[in-house]
C-alpha cells in the first residue's frame, strides 16, 4: 500500500470516524498530515423547524441550532484530542477543521485547499449513510483532486 503525506477524513454530526481514522493512520507516511473535517449536522435544525411549523429563522431555532452545534463541536474536540495523542506516537500531525453545508461540497473544497492526496470516508451502516449517499460518493470520486476510499465501521458500531 502506497503511503501518502496528506489525508482528509470528513465526518458528519456526532458520528465519529474511528475506522476511517485507523485506515488513514495505515496510509499516512511519517510526518504526514491528517485533516479531520467535522461537518455540522444542520438536518436536526431543519427537522425541528419542520416539526414546530416555523418557517422563518426564529430566535428559538437559532438557539436550538447553536446548542446542537455546540454539543457536536465539544464531542468533536474531545475526539480530536484523542486522535492527536495517538498521532504523536506515530509522528503524524492532526488538524481539526469545522464547517457546515453540503458534505460533498465542503469535502471537495477542503481537499482542494489543503492539497490532500487521499480522502477516507467512513460508512455508518453497511450501505453509505444518507450524508454520503452513493451519488455523493460518486461525486467525491469523480470530482475530488485525489483518490477517495470508503471504509466500513466496526461491527455493532452503527
Amino acid at each position: 500500500m502506497k503511503k501518502v503525506r496528506k489525508i482528509l477524513v470528513p465526518y458528519f454530526g456526532g458520528k465519529l470516524p474511528k475506522k476511517a481514522e485507523e485506515e488513514a493512520f495505515n496510509r499516512l507516511e511519517a510526518g504526514g498530515e491528517l485533516y479531520l473535517l467535522h461537518i455540522f449536522d444542520e438536518e436536526s435544525t431543519r427537522s425541528f423547524r419542520y416539526m414546530s411549523g416555523q418557517r422563518d429563522e426564529s430566535d428559538l431555532l437559532k438557539t436550538a441550532g447553536e446548542s446542537i452545534k455546540g454539543l457536536q463541536e465539544k464531542e468533536a474536540e474531545k475526539y480530536v484530542e484523542k486522535v492527536k495523542s495517538r498521532a504523536e506516537k506515530k509522528n503524524f500531525n492532526v488538524s481539526a477543521l469545522y464547517t457546515s453545508g453540503d458534505p460533498a461540497e465542503e469535502t471537495l473544497k477542503v481537499a482542494d485547499e489543503r492539497s490532500v492526496q487521499l480522502i477516507v470516508v467512513e460508512r455508518l451502516r453497511d450501505s453509505v449513510t444518507s450524508v454520503f449517499l452513493g451519488s455523493e460518493i460518486n461525486r467525491l470520486k469523480n470530482d475530488a483532486p485525489c483518490d477517495v476510499i470508503t471504509v466500513k465501521p466496526e461491527k455493532g458500531k452503527t
